[in-house]
């Protein structure tokens, strides 16, 4: 079954190889954003030259870090899932030898891989080579950065299966998955770096799984967290993840009883 498992992502991975200009114009798109907030950081760096312990080229280089690492963890307007629950293909699916999750799992995981190829590493050389960033030199920081990436896109692929298995009970789940996506994007850092939220709010955000998503990643490679807090942030997506995968299951199991499959 692992074979299985493991040939879906392969079979993922090279299907998006396929849509070569619908990848131009998210890189584009992603560029195009992260000039935005950069321009905007720089303006508002020119008043305090440090916060919270993050300089303009900190604040720039995790700017262009989330950017480049969102499609890995956070494809917009993932609906995949909900729509072959609405056309009523999940059926098909479900009749089939394998687990719905898991098979959901394998796609997308072979979808991420091909997003940090194809698309992390050319948003960040961009962000090179317009705002010479550089790389962190630390071996330290890349191991740190290799452990929390991937935890970050297993919890991104669990949130999003959670937010469209909510069609099994939700009419229009489309506006759920919306207010997911709104709610972890923020809380993940993409529309501000969370070093820079209040200390209150920091607090919060801390405790959330949305953190483990694109901020603690991206804080890892910058060398922002180490030694006891690091190991903190990447246990606290392992519990995440842990949760989340349990409650994806939980869910997938309760749905799949209500499926009812008419006409043969």
């Amino acid at each position: 079954m692992l074979r299985f498992y493991l040939e879906v992502a392969r079979t993922a991975f090279r299907r998006q190889l396929i849509y070569r200009w619908a990848n131009i114009a998210g890189l584009v798109t992603n560029i195009f954003f992260g000039i935005i907030f950069s321009y905007l950081i720089i303006a508002l760096y020119r008043a305090r030259p440090s916060v919270s312990g993050y300089n303009v080229q900190d604040t720039l280089r995790y700017t262009w870090l989330v950017q480049a690492m969102l499609m890995v963890v956070m494809p917009f307007s993932w609906q995949d899932l909900m729509l072959t629950i609405r056309s009523g293909e999940v059926v098909s699916d479900l009749s089939k030898p394998f687990y719905l999750y898991w098979y959901w799992f394998s796609r997308e995981c072979g979808r991420s891989l091909y997003y940090f190829i194809f698309r992390a590493i050319p948003v960040y050389l961009a962000g090179m080579l317009l705002f010479g960033l550089g790389l962190p030199g630390e071996w330290r920081f890349w191991l740190a950065y290799s452990l929390a990436l991937p935890l970050g896109a297993m919890l991104g692929i669990a949130y999003r299966f959670l937010s469209n298995v909510m069609a099994f009970w939700v009419i229009e789940a489309r506006a759920v998955i919306s207010l997911s996506e709104v709610t972890a994007l923020f809380f993940a850092g993409s529309y501000v770096p969370l070093p820079l939220l209040p200390s209150w709010l920091r607090a919060i955000t801390d405790w959330l799984p949305f953190r483990g998503f694109l901020s603690l990643p991206a804080e890892a490679l910058l060398g922002k967290l180490n030694g006891i807090a690091l190991w903190l942030g990447i246990g606290r997506q392992l519990l995440w993840l842990v949760v989340l995968t349990g409650i994806v299951l939980l869910l997938t199991d309760s749905a799949t009883r209500r499926v009812v499959s008419q006409g043969g």
